[in-house]
Order: structure tokens, then C-alpha cells, then sequence
């Protein structure tokens, strides 16, 4: 599995499947997630409002792009709540994450960076390299960290 680190618009990407966290206690979405959940006419919402998702650490959830955006997977992946982000639950999130994507046969997919401003930087990256390699398990995928802008 290699990892890189790119800043590129998401409706530019070239990859598999699109991966973007939430938080179980921050509404309206934020970030990657509010941007898709625009350009998916609040479906993203809908799920939350329906209780279908509730952005506990680690869940998943698959969908389609719709042709939204060029990856034709998205996989919203929860957090947990705002206030218990740590390099653990970053890792946790990334090994999910990373799983999920080798499960569903992709060969490359982008993961937005999910650290937040009380974590450093270099911190945030390597829990998330770490969890994104060990969720991968050995496999072929290619995944792209986002730079946050």
C-alpha cells in the first residue's frame, strides 16, 4: 500500500472512491462532507436526519457519487464525537477506512485529512498513515491523503 499526500479539488480527483469524516456531535457537516452533501442535495444529511448514520468512530457507510464527483464510491466514515479526536481514534478511523476501500475491490481511493487543530500536524499524518496500513493489509491499494486547503 503506498500513501501520498496531494492538495487537489475533490471534483478533480482521480481515484476509486472518495473517503470523508464526520463528527457524531458537529451539525451542519463540515468540510469534505458538507461540500459533498451540497452537491448531493442533502442526501448525506437525510441519512443522519433518518438515523441511518450517526458518525460513531469507525462506522461506514457506502454510496454512490451519483456522478457528483469523478470517484464513483464515497465512503462517509464517522469519527466520533468533536472532542475525543486522538492519534488512537484517528488510527482506528484510517484502519476502517482503508478496510472498507479493499473490501470493495478499489485499487485507489483519497482520504481526507481528519486531524484537527489540536493535534499537530506530523501527529495526525502518521496516525493516519498507520491506520490506513494497517487496514489495508498488505494489499495493492494506492491511497491519497487530501491536504486540507
Amino acid at each position: 500500500m503506498g500513501v501520498k499526500v496531494i492538495l487537489q479539488d475533490m471534483n478533480k480527483l482521480e481515484t476509486g472512491g472518495l473517503i470523508v469524516g464526520f463528527f457524531e456531535d458537529v451539525r451542519p457537516l463540515k468540510g469534505l462532507a458538507g461540500e459533498l452533501d451540497w452537491l448531493l442535495c442533502s442526501s448525506l444529511s437525510s441519512l443522519i436526519i433518518k438515523n441511518k448514520l450517526r458518525g460513531a468512530l469507525g462506522e461506514l457507510a457506502l454510496l454512490t457519487s451519483r456522478g457528483k464527483v469523478p470517484a464513483s464510491k464515497i465512503f462517509m466514515l464517522g469519527l466520533g464525537p468533536r472532542g475525543s479526536v486522538s492519534p488512537r481514534t484517528l488510527q482506528e478511523a484510517a484502519r476502517s477506512a482503508a478496510a472498507a476501500a479493499v473490501g470493495a475491490g478499489l485499487t485507489s481511493a483519497a482520504i481526507e485529512y481528519l486531524g484537527t487543530p489540536e493535534l499537530s500536524t506530523e501527529t495526525a499524518v502518521n496516525a493516519l498513515q498507520q491506520g490506513l496500513a494497517d487496514g489495508s493489509r498488505g494489499s495493492s491499494i494506492e491511497i491519497s491523503l487530501l491536504a486540507p486547503d
